[in-house]
């Protein structure tokens, strides 16, 4: 499957978080080793679509390059 929209790379890596009982966050497992920005949205659309998760439950943080 081939993406139609051009991604931008832009260098800053991102995890993905969920939230789990209200106040946890998790990482993501497909972002655990942090990806670029369009696989973190990749990531967050899959999940919104299949996991049953809401939009407040998910958030893109972009961690430091160490």
């Amino acid at each position: 499957m081939f993406r139609q929209e051009v991604q931008v790379m832009n260098g800053k890596r991102y995890i993905v978080l969920e939230c789990q009982f209200r106040r946890e966050w998790d990482v993501v497992r497909e972002s655990k080793h942090t990806v670029t920005q369009g696989e973190a949205l990749e990531i967050v659309h899959y999940w919104l679509k299949y996991k049953d998760v809401t939009p407040e439950q998910l958030k893109v943080v972009e961690v430091p390059d160490i």
